[in-house]
Formats: C-alpha cells, sequence, structure tokens
C-alpha cells in the first residue's frame, strides 16, 4: 500500500499522497517527528519566563525563555496527570511553570521545582524533569525538533543562512501574524506557493506587470528550494512574454509602478512615491527607469539607518521566493518578508492551519511592540485580497478533485514544478529510510 502512495519513477504524484489519512500519519511520524521547523520568532521570546506553544499534529510544544537568556523547549504535558501546562503565547509568572490542574511546578529549564503534599508520594524521582525538546535559532526564527538525535539546525538549513545572509533576516520583527483554516492537504497549499506556473491560469490580472517566464527554480539537497528572476530578467521590466507585447506597445513606468504597488506592503508610501517622480522626471540620463528606481530605493533604505551590505540595487525590485523544508515558504524583499507556515490541522489530512507572518525591519528610532496574533478558523470571514482569494477558493477544488477516483495522481512540469517534485521526494526519504538526503 505504502509503496503506491509514493513518487512514481515518472515523477507522479499519486494522489493518495494528499488524501490518505495513512500517508498523513506516515509524515507525522516521519517527517515532523524528525525535521527541524519553525515553531516562532525570537522577538516573541523578550523576557525570561516568555514562552510560545507550538501545536503539529497531537504534539503540542512549549519554549520559553529561559533567566539566562536561552530557550529552552519541552512537550507542552505536565508529568502528574498529564495536563497541558500552556496555551498560545504569554508568560510564566515567577519565572516558574505551574500546572493549572494540581499546581506541580517546574523552572524554566525544565526540573520539578514543587509537588504539593510531595511527602505523600512514593515514586517521585529526586531528577524527575520535564523531557527537553531541541531547539535552535536562525535568522531570528525558533525552530524545534522532535528527534534527540536529530543533526544540527544550521547543518540541516544548508545552503539557505548563506544565501540569505544579505537579507539580515535576524533584524526582522512581526508587523502582522495571521493564521487561518484552508480545507485543503497541508501539502497541496504549499505546492501553491512554491512555483510560479499557476500564475499564467490563476492570477491572470497580474501578468501585464509580471514576467513569468523568465524564473529560475532551484532546488537543494536537503529539500529547501528557492525561485525567482535572476541575472538579466532582473534588469528588464516587461509584462509577461505570453501576452505577446512588443516593447513600445507597453509603458515601462506603469509596469515599475503596478509591480510596487502588487507588492503592498512591502514597499512604503515614500517608495511608491518615489516611482510617480521618476515617472514625471524621467531618469538619468545613461539610466534606465527601472535602473534608477532601484538605486533610489537602495539609498532610502540607506537613509532610515538600515544596513545594506550586501545588497545589490537589483534586489530592490526583486521577489526571491525561498521555501524551507518542510513546511515554510514565502517571497524576500530587502527589508521585509512574508513566510506562509502550513502544518496539518491536527489528523486531518484534508484540512491544514497557514499562519501568514508579514515581517520588516522596523525603523531604528522607532520603538516596536509585539502585533496581536489574529486567528480566523473562517478564512472567509476575511478579506485577504482577490490574488490570495483566488488561491484560497482554488485549493478547496484541488483538494476535492484529488479525492476523485478519476485522479491517478499530479503530473508536474519539471522545470516550473521542480520545487514541489524536489519537495516530495525528500518527504518520501524520510518516510522509507528515516534520513532526509537524496
Amino acid at each position: 500500500m505504502l509503496e503506491s502512495m509514493l513518487v512514481q519513477p515518472d515523477g507522479l504524484l499519486p494522489a493518495a499522497r494528499y488524501t490518505s489519512q495513512e500517508f498523513l500519519d506516515l509524515e507525522l511520524e516521519h517527517v515532523f517527528g524528525k525535521v527541524w521547523q519553525m515553531a516562532g520568532r525570537e522577538e516573541q521570546l523578550v523576557a525570561p519566563g516568555d514562552f510560545l506553544e507550538y501545536k503539529i499534529g497531537d504534539e503540542s510544544i512549549i519554549v520559553v525563555r529561559t533567566e539566562t537568556g536561552g530557550l529552552h523547549a519541552f512537550p507542552n504535558v505536565c508529568l502528574h496527570r498529564g495536563t497541558q501546562l500552556a496555551h498560545g503565547c504569554g508568560h510564566f509568572e515567577g519565572n516558574s511553570i505551574r500546572c493549572p490542574y494540581h499546581s506541580w511546578t517546574y523552572a524554566l529549564d525544565g526540573s520539578l521545582r514543587y509537588v504539593p503534599d510531595r511527602e505523600e508520594f512514593t515514586s517521585i524521582p529526586d531528577d524527575l524533569a520535564l523531557k527537553p525538546v531541541q531547539v535552535d535559532s536562525w535568522g531570528g526564527f525558533i525552530f524545534v525538533n522532535l528527534d534527540p538525535d536529530a543533526k544540527p539546525l544550521l547543518e540541516m538549513l544548508d545552503p539557505l543562512p548563506t544565501l540569505l545572509r544579505a537579507y539580515r533576516m535576524d533584524e526582522l520583527k512581526f508587523r502582522s501574524y495571521l493564521s487561518t483554516v484552508i480545507h485543503a492537504n497541508w501539502k497541496a497549499v504549499v505546492d501553491a506557493f512554491n512555483e510560479a506556473y499557476h500564475v499564467q491560469g490563476l492570477h491572470q490580472q497580474i501578468l501585464p506587470f509580471t514576467d513569468d517566464v523568465s524564473i529560475a527554480y532551484e532546488q537543494f539537497p536537503l529539500g529547501h528550494a528557492h525561485y525567482g528572476q535572476i541575472g538579466t530578467a532582473r534588469g528588464i521590466l516587461r509584462p509577461s512574454p505570453r501576452l505577446g507585447l512588443e516593447p513600445g506597445e507597453y509603458d515601462e513606468g506603469e509596469l515599475l509602478y503596478m509591480r510596487v504597488a502588487a507588492l503592498g506592503g512591502a514597499f512604503l508610501g515614500e517608495e511608491r512615491d518615489a516611482v510617480q517622480a521618476l515617472r514625471d522626471s524621467g531618469p538619468p540620463e545613461g539610466s534606465t527607469l527601472l535602473e534608477a528606481y532601484q538605486e533610489r530605493r537602495l539609498r532610502m533604505l540607506g537613509g532610515r539607518g538600515f544596513d545594506t551590505s550586501g545588497l545589490e540595487p537589483a534586489q530592490m525590485t526583486s521577489v526571491e521566493d525561498t521555501y524551507v523544508f518542510p513546511n515554510v515558504v514565502g517571497p524576500l524583499y530587502p527589508g521585509t518578508a512574508l513566510m506562509f507556515r502550513v502544518r496539518p490541522n491536527g489528523r486531518d489530512p484534508d484540512s491544514c492551519i497557514k499562519d501568514t507572518w508579514v515581517l520588516e525591519w522596523p525603523a531604528p528610532d522607532a520603538e516596536w511592540k509585539m502585533p496581536k496574533i489574529r486567528d480566523y478558523p473562517n478564512w472567509h470571514d476575511r478579506n485577504w485580497g482577490e490574488i490570495t482569494e483566488q488561491d484560497y477558493t482554488n485549493l478547496g477544488y484541488v483538494q476535492a478533485g484529488m479525492k476523485s477516483k478519476a485522479c491517478e495522481g499530479l503530473r508536474l512540469n519539471p522545470r516550473q514544478e521542480g520545487n514541489i517534485l524536489r519537495m516530495h521526494q525528500v518527504i518520501d526519504r524520510y518516510i522509507t529510510e528515516g534520513e532526509g538526503r537524496p
């Protein structure tokens, strides 16, 4: 049965990978039970006693900031009667983790500190403590791993820390944090944001200012991936070649304005105004409109006190979509990032939890405050914008279609959907060999 759900030799992805309870159970045990996964951000845990909860399948993990400034993580389970110790995000008063049921109390390092009427017990070891869960951080992101024998985080993130160094992700802070439930398998949602092939089908309204053809895809050995415009494509303003428009049949200034406007929160009003100013005045002699704007935005970032060393002008208007195996994907820009964390919704193969993290470099002279986490169990209860709602609506149809007996499996474009194929191949490695390496 398992063999029929694995990636086939010809690259076919059997639909049962997305609809089967058996396959999800295998993923929760062999993938999510073994890999490093993002639990949150460092800025959520500022003071000793601050904590956050991370849920995956049946597991709940608490990550806490200790008195020395370090991080500890534990299963969210009291050693007395199994009660969960905390929920969501918050602060443990008195630097103690107190069970709300019978007041068993633990230090922030997990050691058992206090048991009411302890003298009446006959079987509490002196060294009894909450079981540690591996925890580490990179780029301001907190990762946990349920496997005590897992390899170090930085080794398993390779080569992302090197490739993304110039983006200074450790200096990002939350601007907003949204959570919702999508009625589709978690992999279907990750798939949808791990390629641009669907733009010409689902998001045709952005083709006039999006060159969806000149995109390079790159997969890495441990499952991580990347895609975006590179090389000369970064320095050219043009609509999708699919529209068949020739130079002179479109306005480059209008394309730039539409591109910047579409990036929304990634660009401040001042930067959008700069586009219009350049359209009115024209670019300096010897420079294109795009080049002039990229140089100006780079200077804007530096003028606000941000460290832009390592960044190139061409990156100022380019989107670098990055996939962190197994379940985080999203576009990165200099100074901002939009990250999508997707998890199975408990043990339901037909739904998942999607967290949207909008991150930015806060102004050096501004006071930053953690925004409220906004939860929408029904995604229809919020206006997500046209493009996102197209994705969410379509994902429901994807999940329903894959349940049909007529759906043998998914046939991928080897180039434009190569990131997806690689992700599924690495998932199969964990399930069949207990090893994420190819």
